[in-house]
């Protein structure tokens, strides 16, 4: 007997995981802080997930804009707010089970494209990052300082919220 282990559908199920993973902890957190690094951890599952859909375009857009400004746009709030909004248990149970009927929806919807060959795309992440380094290095350069800086910055409002 011949198996062979598709990697495409290894990184599948990873993201996948970690999706449901991250998703369930973002909802049942107590900490917004830790909540809005599972929302980030949530958003680089998709982004994995766009990328075996054969839309790495679409990926980096939503690293950039759901997780890098939504994450950001959190702490900030909890910056400015000093405390977060009380989660009511209901609001808790009505999460889970949507989470539930999206899961069924993905996993009846993704069905014909697991059975199917992945397209190959037009544009390769070799040619985006050539692009990017080449053109854009000073921008990627100072993207990556933000992330950092909001990441120390998360860091610093974990360590506060424990200490309080």
């Amino acid at each position: 007997m011949n198996l062979q282990i598709d990697p495409h559908m290894i990184v599948f199920f990873i993201a996948s995981i970690g999706a449901l993973v991250s998703a369930l902890l973002v909802v049942e957190h107590k900490s917004i802080v830790y909540a809005s690094f599972f929302l980030a951890l949530l958003g680089t599952s998709n982004a994995a997930l766009f990328v075996l859909l054969g839309y790495p375009i679409v990926s980096i857009f939503h690293l950039a804009v759901y997780v890098g400004a939504a994450v950001t746009f959190i702490l900030f709030s909890v910056v400015l707010l000093k405390e977060a909004p009380l989660v009511e248990p209901i609001a808790r149970g009505v999460a889970i089970i949507a989470a539930l009927e999206v899961l069924l929806l993905f996993s009846v919807g993704f069905r014909p494209l697991l059975e199917s060959e992945p397209v190959q795309g037009i544009i390769s992440l070799r040619d985006i990052s050539e692009v990017l380094v080449d053109k854009y290095s000073f921008a990627l350069i100072v993207a990556a300082l933000a992330l950092a800086t909001t990441m120390i910055e998360g860091i610093t409002l974990a360590r506060r919220e424990v200490s309080e």
